[in-house]
Protein backbone atom coordinates (compact mmCIF):
# COMPACT_ATOMS: atom_id res chain seq x y z
CA UNK A 1 0.00 0.00 0.00
CA UNK A 2 2.76 2.39 1.06
CA UNK A 3 4.27 1.82 -2.90
CA UNK A 4 0.99 3.09 -4.18
CA UNK A 5 0.11 6.39 -2.71
CA UNK A 6 3.42 8.09 -4.39
CA UNK A 7 2.74 6.16 -7.77
CA UNK A 8 -0.99 7.70 -8.01
CA UNK A 9 0.11 10.94 -6.60
CA UNK A 10 2.83 11.12 -9.37
CA UNK A 11 -0.11 9.33 -11.78
CA UNK A 12 -2.10 12.58 -10.74
CA UNK A 13 0.73 15.14 -11.20
CA UNK A 14 1.35 14.01 -14.94
CA UNK A 15 -2.20 14.01 -15.60
CA UNK A 16 -2.23 17.58 -14.14
CA UNK A 17 0.71 18.29 -16.00
CA UNK A 18 -0.80 17.02 -18.90
CA UNK A 19 -4.08 18.31 -18.83
CA UNK A 20 -2.56 22.01 -18.87
CA UNK A 21 -0.03 21.45 -21.40
CA UNK A 22 -3.87 20.36 -23.99
CA UNK A 23 -5.48 23.17 -22.86
CA UNK A 24 -2.47 26.00 -23.89
CA UNK A 25 -2.49 24.00 -27.06
CA UNK A 26 -6.10 23.91 -27.80
CA UNK A 27 -6.68 27.22 -27.11
CA UNK A 28 -3.88 28.77 -29.09
CA UNK A 29 -5.41 26.56 -31.77
CA UNK A 30 -2.03 23.99 -31.82
CA UNK A 31 0.00 27.10 -32.52
CA UNK A 32 3.54 26.44 -30.71
CA UNK A 33 4.46 30.49 -30.24
CA UNK A 34 1.00 31.29 -29.04
CA UNK A 35 1.26 28.32 -26.72
CA UNK A 36 4.42 29.47 -25.47
CA UNK A 37 2.64 33.14 -24.76
CA UNK A 38 0.12 31.84 -22.73
CA UNK A 39 2.05 29.71 -20.77
CA UNK A 40 3.89 32.58 -18.98
CA UNK A 41 -0.12 34.54 -18.13
CA UNK A 42 -0.60 31.20 -15.92
CA UNK A 43 0.22 30.89 -11.91
CA UNK A 44 -0.06 28.35 -9.97
CA UNK A 45 -3.41 29.91 -8.32
CA UNK A 46 -4.44 29.42 -11.39
CA UNK A 47 -4.94 26.11 -11.31
CA UNK A 48 -8.93 25.91 -10.17
CA UNK A 49 -10.05 28.33 -12.31
CA UNK A 50 -8.30 27.01 -15.28
CA UNK A 51 -10.08 23.49 -14.44
CA UNK A 52 -13.61 24.42 -14.23
CA UNK A 53 -13.26 27.15 -16.75
CA UNK A 54 -12.38 24.38 -19.13
CA UNK A 55 -15.48 22.19 -18.10
CA UNK A 56 -17.62 26.02 -18.11
CA UNK A 57 -16.76 28.05 -21.17
CA UNK A 58 -18.05 25.66 -24.18
CA UNK A 59 -22.15 25.38 -23.41
CA UNK A 60 -22.18 22.26 -25.62
CA UNK A 61 -19.51 20.77 -24.16
CA UNK A 62 -20.91 21.40 -20.36
CA UNK A 63 -24.36 19.58 -21.74
CA UNK A 64 -22.59 16.71 -22.80
CA UNK A 65 -20.57 16.09 -19.78
CA UNK A 66 -23.12 16.91 -17.24
CA UNK A 67 -25.44 14.57 -19.02
CA UNK A 68 -22.60 11.88 -18.70
CA UNK A 69 -20.59 12.34 -15.25
CA UNK A 70 -23.84 13.46 -12.98
CA UNK A 71 -25.14 9.73 -13.49
CA UNK A 72 -21.30 8.17 -13.63
CA UNK A 73 -20.54 9.62 -10.27
CA UNK A 74 -23.94 8.84 -8.89
CA UNK A 75 -23.71 5.60 -9.78
CA UNK A 76 -19.88 5.32 -8.34
CA UNK A 77 -21.48 6.86 -4.88
CA UNK A 78 -23.57 4.24 -4.78
CA UNK A 79 -21.67 1.31 -5.60
CA UNK A 80 -18.66 2.21 -4.00
CA UNK A 81 -20.04 4.07 -0.91
CA UNK A 82 -16.80 6.61 -1.21
CA UNK A 83 -17.18 9.56 1.69
CA UNK A 84 -16.43 11.94 -1.31
CA UNK A 85 -18.50 10.49 -3.79
CA UNK A 86 -21.70 12.53 -1.81
CA UNK A 87 -20.11 15.53 -1.88
CA UNK A 88 -19.13 15.38 -6.00
CA UNK A 89 -22.42 14.56 -6.52
CA UNK A 90 -24.29 17.46 -4.78
CA UNK A 91 -21.53 19.82 -6.96
CA UNK A 92 -22.49 18.07 -9.86
CA UNK A 93 -26.19 18.25 -9.33
CA UNK A 94 -26.00 21.94 -8.70
CA UNK A 95 -23.96 22.44 -12.15
CA UNK A 96 -26.78 20.74 -13.61
CA UNK A 97 -29.50 23.12 -12.33
CA UNK A 98 -27.47 26.19 -12.61
CA UNK A 99 -26.50 24.72 -16.62
CA UNK A 100 -30.74 24.18 -17.19
CA UNK A 101 -31.61 27.73 -15.49
CA UNK A 102 -28.85 29.63 -17.35
CA UNK A 103 -29.49 27.46 -21.08
CA UNK A 104 -32.72 26.20 -20.66
CA UNK A 105 -31.53 22.89 -22.32
CA UNK A 106 -34.15 20.33 -20.43
CA UNK A 107 -32.75 17.53 -22.55
CA UNK A 108 -30.17 17.90 -20.09
CA UNK A 109 -31.55 16.03 -17.21
CA UNK A 110 -33.26 14.15 -19.30
CA UNK A 111 -30.15 12.52 -20.91
CA UNK A 112 -28.62 11.96 -17.53
CA UNK A 113 -31.80 10.36 -16.49
CA UNK A 114 -31.93 8.27 -19.31
CA UNK A 115 -28.31 7.00 -18.98
CA UNK A 116 -29.33 6.43 -14.85
CA UNK A 117 -31.27 4.28 -16.10
CA UNK A 118 -28.97 2.39 -18.34
CA UNK A 119 -26.36 2.56 -15.66
CA UNK A 120 -28.91 0.54 -12.98
CA UNK A 121 -29.39 -2.18 -15.81
CA UNK A 122 -25.69 -2.71 -16.18
CA UNK A 123 -24.97 -2.88 -12.54
CA UNK A 124 -28.10 -5.28 -11.96
CA UNK A 125 -26.48 -7.45 -15.46
CA UNK A 126 -23.03 -6.88 -13.65
CA UNK A 127 -24.37 -9.04 -10.39
CA UNK A 128 -25.06 -11.88 -12.54
CA UNK A 129 -21.80 -11.58 -14.52
CA UNK A 130 -18.90 -10.83 -12.22
CA UNK A 131 -16.55 -9.82 -15.08
CA UNK A 132 -19.20 -6.62 -16.12
CA UNK A 133 -17.84 -4.88 -13.34
CA UNK A 134 -15.67 -2.56 -15.66
CA UNK A 135 -17.16 1.34 -14.60
CA UNK A 136 -16.67 0.89 -10.66
CA UNK A 137 -13.45 -0.05 -11.18
CA UNK A 138 -11.76 2.06 -13.81
CA UNK A 139 -13.79 5.29 -12.54
CA UNK A 140 -11.20 6.95 -11.77
CA UNK A 141 -9.56 6.10 -15.55
CA UNK A 142 -13.03 7.07 -17.16
CA UNK A 143 -12.79 10.87 -15.49
CA UNK A 144 -9.29 11.37 -16.33
CA UNK A 145 -9.53 10.19 -20.15
CA UNK A 146 -12.56 12.59 -20.28
CA UNK A 147 -10.89 15.03 -18.90
CA UNK A 148 -8.17 15.43 -21.06
CA UNK A 149 -10.12 14.55 -24.27
CA UNK A 150 -11.73 17.63 -23.24
CA UNK A 151 -8.70 19.72 -22.59
CA UNK A 152 -7.55 18.76 -26.00
CA UNK A 153 -10.53 19.32 -28.40
CA UNK A 154 -12.13 22.29 -26.84
CA UNK A 155 -11.00 25.49 -28.08
CA UNK A 156 -12.82 27.86 -25.86
CA UNK A 157 -10.32 29.53 -23.10
CA UNK A 158 -11.25 29.16 -19.67
CA UNK A 159 -11.89 32.83 -19.19
CA UNK A 160 -14.74 34.65 -20.17
CA UNK A 161 -15.33 36.83 -23.63
CA UNK A 162 -14.84 40.22 -24.07
CA UNK A 163 -15.32 43.24 -25.69
CA UNK A 164 -12.37 45.38 -25.25
CA UNK A 165 -12.45 49.57 -26.48
CA UNK A 166 -8.93 50.53 -27.45
CA UNK A 167 -8.82 54.14 -28.42
CA UNK A 168 -11.11 54.23 -31.54
CA UNK A 169 -11.08 50.63 -32.70
CA UNK A 170 -12.84 47.44 -30.88
CA UNK A 171 -11.70 44.01 -30.49
CA UNK A 172 -13.24 40.81 -29.03
CA UNK A 173 -10.69 38.81 -27.26
CA UNK A 174 -9.74 36.62 -23.81
CA UNK A 175 -7.97 38.93 -20.72
CA UNK A 176 -5.46 36.20 -19.95
CA UNK A 177 -3.91 38.07 -17.60
CA UNK A 178 -3.99 41.72 -15.64
CA UNK A 179 -0.62 43.22 -15.32
CA UNK A 180 0.00 46.66 -13.36
CA UNK A 181 -0.20 48.90 -16.19
CA UNK A 182 -1.10 46.17 -19.10
CA UNK A 183 -3.52 43.59 -20.38
CA UNK A 184 -2.06 40.10 -22.06
CA UNK A 185 -5.03 38.73 -23.92
CA UNK A 186 -5.57 36.57 -26.58
CA UNK A 187 -7.68 37.23 -29.76
CA UNK A 188 -11.47 35.54 -30.43
CA UNK A 189 -11.12 34.48 -33.78
CA UNK A 190 -7.51 34.72 -35.24
CA UNK A 191 -6.39 33.81 -31.82
CA UNK A 192 -2.96 36.13 -31.66
CA UNK A 193 -1.34 37.00 -28.41
CA UNK A 194 -1.33 40.69 -27.60
CA UNK A 195 0.11 42.97 -24.99
CA UNK A 196 -2.30 46.18 -24.37
CA UNK A 197 -1.54 49.52 -22.32
CA UNK A 198 -4.19 49.81 -19.64
CA UNK A 199 -4.41 53.40 -20.39
CA UNK A 200 -5.25 52.66 -23.44
CA UNK A 201 -8.22 50.51 -22.77
CA UNK A 202 -11.40 52.53 -22.95
CA UNK A 203 -13.83 49.61 -21.39
CA UNK A 204 -14.51 46.17 -21.03
CA UNK A 205 -17.74 44.50 -21.53
CA UNK A 206 -18.29 40.76 -20.66
CA UNK A 207 -19.94 39.17 -23.76
CA UNK A 208 -22.70 36.04 -22.04
CA UNK A 209 -22.37 33.09 -24.16
CA UNK A 210 -26.31 32.23 -25.05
Amino acid sequence: MATEKPHLGSTLTGAAVLFVLLRLLAVSHYDWHTAFALLHTLDLEDAPGLFLGTFMADAWISSVLLVVMVPLTVFYAVGRRSRAAPLAVAVLLAFLVAHVLSYHRWWVPVGALVLTVLLVFVERMRRLHAQMDFVLRRFGYVVGAVALVVAAVVGTPWVPLERIEVGDDAVEAYVMETSPGFLKVLGAQERGFRILRAEDVRSRVELADH
